[in-house]
């Protein structure tokens, strides 16, 4: 082996010869006077002691002194802690950046997704002005001068309708057209009888009723899927087996669809389902709660659309299955898609809460039925019998409200629709007008289409035009918005404009038949505006 210097001894030499030093050594050592022990330089020690204190100092550090240990503790901690402050705030700033215009860009269902998992999401919503959203160019003052003299005079009573002894079953191009489109009293399927009745059958009802709810299969509604599940859930009567996707594929097939009309519910059971159970439907505006209680007690399932509130939400509209009522407690019953079924007995809600959120909807109802039925449905229906009937009535009570409230924004908008339904254009855009005078809800357009239907053809393209763009600020899916536009674009002769807005409502929604058939009418010159 190399031979190595003593003064650089190994280790082990080092410490085994802590006991081998001099007698001399010894004796000099004991002679160290006191020092400062922070000045150990300062000591005269001879040479072997010194190495001797070395290897001390050199020990590990786990026999060095706690206070150390501590010290080193500490350091480590505050540095780590250091760290992580830093790295935080600058993932921190990262997110802020990234994560806001991530979360806006999500769909809606999406952004309610992360919301319950994330609560801190929900800020992020994009924030919208929803006061007074609907302003048109309108002299206030001249419009209710106006209105108010329109609801102070009589209105005649319409003609009724010629009706045959069977229900007309439309082909699925003629439904799909339909279902699509604000209808008027002329579209709205006639009760299968050859005369309607003046008046309701008489007929006793019953305390206490419901329809056989064990024939009902409740179901909860998908991400705005409301109306496809409360139809589903009524066909479940009739034996329907599908869930509510297929309804919502032939209703709605984008799932941000924010609205199905009772119209395209009627069209999908007339043409899609109907067929295959031997079932029919139709609707009506301006049913009654006697009118829901006779046709529940008579085993008929009966849809209504309703506003409600969502606390987090606001106002919208929705569907609700009528399975039965309590008349001492008056009391409904519902089949609820969103609020549940009570295990099979019917979720109970007061007759007052019911019948305003109806109202907001001009007391509209469908009805599910088989052909035998068709008769016993006509009696008891009476004057709803008939489609221009039934949006008389609704226009008649209508009316009769805002002579007691000329405040009441819900009253004077069904006063528009019901004129709408009649074809009486010019005075559904007077009381239109009024209503929008009030602060009517930001989504009302989301779900009611007559004010577009009455300011279209009444040559009122600047009014249609500005209630489109209101809708599409507050949302981008309800091709409406964009087939309304597109027919007044068509109507001034811009082509290109008019074309680009009917794809979009197709790209929306690629069974939209009116948005298909004007865009072809358009490109092969056929398009014709209303002559107003």
């Amino acid at each position: 082996m190399t031979e190595r210097s003593s003064d650089f001894a190994p280790l082990s030499d080092v410490q085994n010869r802590n006991t081998e030093l001099s007698e001399a050594d010894l004796e000099a050592f004991r002679r160290v006077p006191e020092a400062d022990p922070t000045t150990p330089d300062q000591i005269d020690v001879p040479e072997g002691t010194r190495r001797a204190l070395q290897v001390v100092d050199a020990a590990p550090l786990s026999s060095q002194k706690p206070d150390t240990l501590v010290s080193l503790a500490v350091g480590a901690t505050a540095s780590i802690a250091a760290g992580m402050t830093a790295f935080a705030i600058v993932a921190g700033i990262v997110l802020a950046i990234i994560v806001p215009p991530w979360y806006r860009s999500l769909e809606p269902r999406y952004q309610a997704i992360w919301c319950n998992r994330v609560s801190l999401l929900c800020e992020l919503k994009e924030k919208r002005d929803t006061d007074n959203v609907y302003q048109l160019n309108v002299n206030p003052d001249n419009v209710v001068e106006q209105s108010d003299a329109l609801v102070a005079t009589e209105t005649p009573t319409p003609t009724l309708m010629p009706t045959n002894t069977d229900t007309p079953v439309p082909t699925e191009a003629e439904a799909a057209a339909a279902a699509t489109r604000m209808p008027t009293a002329t579209d709205i399927p006639p009760s299968p009888t050859t005369t309607p009745s003046p008046t309701a059958t008489p007929f006793t009802v019953p305390m206490r009723d419901t329809l056989q709810l064990s024939k009902l299969k409740w179901e909860e509604q998908g991400w705005n899927n409301c109306g496809p599940t409360t139809l589903t859930i009524g066909l479940t009567y009739f034996g329907y087996t599908d869930n509510q996707r297929r309804a919502a594929n032939f209703l709605k097939p984008n799932i941000e669809d924010t609205n199905v009309s009772p119209n395209q519910m009627v069209a999908y059971v007339n043409t899609v389902a109907g067929p295959e159970l031997g079932i029919n439907a139709l609707y009506r505006v301006g049913g009654d709660r006697e009118l829901l209680m006779r046709l529940v007690a008579n085993d008929f399932p009966v849809i209504v659309e309703r506003g409600i509130i969502l606390p987090e939400d606001g106002w919208m509209g929705h569907y609700s299955l009528i399975v039965g009522y309590d008349s001492v407690s008056e009391e409904y019953l519902l089949f609820d898609s969103y609020y549940g079924y009570s295990g099979g007995e019917g979720r109970r809600y007061e007759k007052e809460f019911i019948e305003e959120g109806w109202r907001q909807f001009n007391y509209v109802f469908i009805v599910l039925y088989e052909p035998h039925q068709a008769d016993l449905l006509s009696d008891l229906l009476g004057e709803h019998a008939d489609p221009a009937m039934a949006a008389q009535i609704a226009l008649d009570r209508a009316r009769d409200q805002v002579r007691r409230n000329p405040d009441d924004k819900w009253a004077w908008f069904n006063v528009g629709t019901s004129y709408t339904l009649l074809e009486n254009y010019q005075d559904a855009a007077l009381a239109y007008d009024r209503a929008f005078t009030m602060n009517q809800e930001f989504r009302m357009l989301w779900y009611q289409f007559g004010p577009y239907v009455a300011y279209y053809n009444t040559g009122r393209y600047s009014d249609v035009l500005a209630l489109a763009l209101a809708t599409e600020k507050t949302t981008e899916y309800v091709e409406e918005t964009y087939y309304y536009r597109g027919l007044v674009y068509a109507a001034q002769g811009n082509t290109d404009s008019a074309i680009f807005q009917f794809d979009r409502a197709i790209s929306h929604n690629e069974n939209f038949t009116p948005a298909i058939e004007a865009k072809q009418s358009v490109l092969e010159g056929r398009f014709s505006a209303p002559s107003g």
